[in-house]
């Protein structure tokens, strides 16, 4: 089961909530898909999903300018191709009638959600950890 890991932190208390919400989100996501089926559970986790994802990825871009992170524009960029993808798969949903396979659909979020999980939030958000805790004077060894 998927589960908040210390090698996940930004060092910035509001980012790593936000991350931990999203990992319970999908953590529920998953619950769903074994307990009300793949439409309901897609359905689910799409709502209010690109809305909170605005929010989190808008106050860590904010974080990332104060320190002065130098990926932030890489970073920005990433966080644009994510919400458009997510904004693609919601219409998606949107657009689905009972009589379509929600498979396909599944396939293409498992697909959006695999890399944000272990790439993003693990290698990317974590690279601002030490920008963030120098510009408010920690610093680490090594």
């Amino acid at each position: 089961m998927l589960a908040w890991r210390d090698d996940m932190s930004s060092g910035h208390h509001g980012i790593d909530n936000a991350n931990k919400q999203l990992i319970a989100r999908i953590v529920q996501f998953e619950k769903a898909l074994a307990t009300s089926g793949t439409r309901t559970a897609i359905g689910l986790f799409l709502t209010g999903l690109y809305e909170q994802t605005a929010i989190a990825f808008s106050h860590e871009e904010h974080v990332q300018r104060e320190c002065a992170f130098p990926f932030l524009e890489a970073h920005a960029r990433a966080h644009a191709a994510m919400l458009k993808s997510l904004s693609d798969l919601t219409d998606r949903y949107a657009e689905m009638d009972v009589r379509t396979d929600p498979g396909p659909l599944l396939h293409d979020l498992a697909g959006l959600i695999k890399p944000w999980i272990t790439e993003h939030i693990p290698k990317d958000d974590s690279r601002l950890k030490l920008h963030w805790l120098r510009t408010h004077g920690v610093f680490l060894k090594g």
